[in-house]
């Protein structure tokens, strides 16, 4: 581009408008609403006493368990291996895990068993795991735990798992928790209270904007920066990042996902990249919107991989913004890898 980034229409050179819809990854609606509580939450600071119920058994066997990591997802458990069904409270829950990973276990409990054997110890381990669960739950209430033959897996309605990847001697093993919407509901509405009671923030709106960067703009050259068809290269790399401000304040650095065609942002960790704007310089925003939250949700957003959801559609479509005021309008597109503007 030349001097100040600056192309009257027409002489932009190979300048493509950006599609969100085949940039962006997708996101389900069920997983940003989840992604503040459920998916974030840390299932083994509801359970401290698991691990301590197992040390007997671990000793007894001689075996040394390794625990890798909890993980809750909104997949289900791979039912073509091995799985059983029980309840807790009522409902049911689905302990699974694959046909490799139950032979290499069971063979590393019992060498040399025949398969009968091989599948009362399974049945063992999972009637434990599901007992202990229950027992060790620091938010239950004495909840009743059954084992139940009669059901098949398939026939439980799954709403999200926890995964969970360990290594027992030198096997490395992954087992899978599906649990039912009510548990689900249960566990995604505790992380968030428990988010929330940390926060610090005033009851109220928070407004917050959508940047995807920064311009700063010589005023005596600032007519022409807006002129329609003006073509501006915004010297940023063409990505999925955008900042979330609040007010004039650089709050969140996140990822733009596309949510059944509306724009959402999953906060990210790592430092916010702040913008260098020359002493004297016009400040001129790109900004996808703005929106506004309650500001007792803040702290549920400031997780990473918490996903704020916008009424913003996926579209090229960004304002132009001095000092929190539109004062202009523009289209998203590329140039040679980086983000440019088409002033409208």
């Amino acid at each position: 581009m030349t001097e100040h980034n600056v192309k009257p229409s027409g002489e932009g050179g190979d300048v493509q408008v950006w599609e969100p819809e085949q940039a962006l990854r997708r996101m389900s609606s069920a997983e940003v609403a989840l992604s503040r509580g459920f998916l974030r939450c840390r299932p083994e600071k509801w359970f401290p006493g698991f691990a301590a119920r197992w040390l007997p058994v671990i000793h007894a066997l001689g075996f040394e368990v390794r625990l890798n990591e909890i993980k809750p997802l909104l997949a289900k458990p791979p039912l073509d291996g091995v799985a059983f069904v029980g309840s807790i409270g009522g409902e049911d829950v689905v302990v699974a895990t694959d046909r490799s990973t139950a032979n290499s276990l069971t063979e590393e409990l019992l060498p040399g068993g025949d398969s009968k054997a091989a599948g009362v110890v399974l049945e063992y381990l999972f009637r434990r795991f599901l007992s202990t669960l229950a027992i060790s739950w620091s938010a239950g209430e004495g909840a009743s735990v059954k084992f139940s033959r009669g059901v098949r897996a398939e026939e439980v309605r799954v709403a999200g798992s926890i995964r969970l990847t360990f290594t027992v001697n030198t096997v490395p093993v992954t087992m899978w928790v599906g649990l039912g919407a009510k548990m689900v509901e249960t566990l995604d509405g505790l992380w968030r209270r428990q988010a929330q009671s940390l926060s610090k923030t005033a009851p109220g709106q928070v407004v917050l904007r959508l940047e995807l960067g920064q311009l700063g703009v010589p005023p005596q050259m600032l007519s022409e920066y807006l002129t329609k068809g003006t073509v501006i290269d915004l010297e940023i790399k063409a990505s999925d990042s955008v900042t979330i401000k609040v007010g004039h304040k650089l709050w969140m650095p996140a990822r733009l996902v596309d949510v059944e065609g509306f724009y959402g942002c999953e906060m990210t960790p790592g430092a916010l990249a702040v913008p260098s704007i020359a002493e004297g310089a016009t400040q001129l925003c790109v900004e996808l919107g703005v929106l506004t939250t309650d500001a007792t949700k803040m702290a549920e957003l400031a997780q990473a991989g918490s996903v704020l959801l916008s009424d913003i559609p996926t579209t090229a479509s960004v304002d132009l913004v001095i000092n929190q005021e539109k004062i202009g309008a523009a289209r998203l597109c590329v140039y040679e890898g980086r983000f440019a503007i088409e002033v409208l």
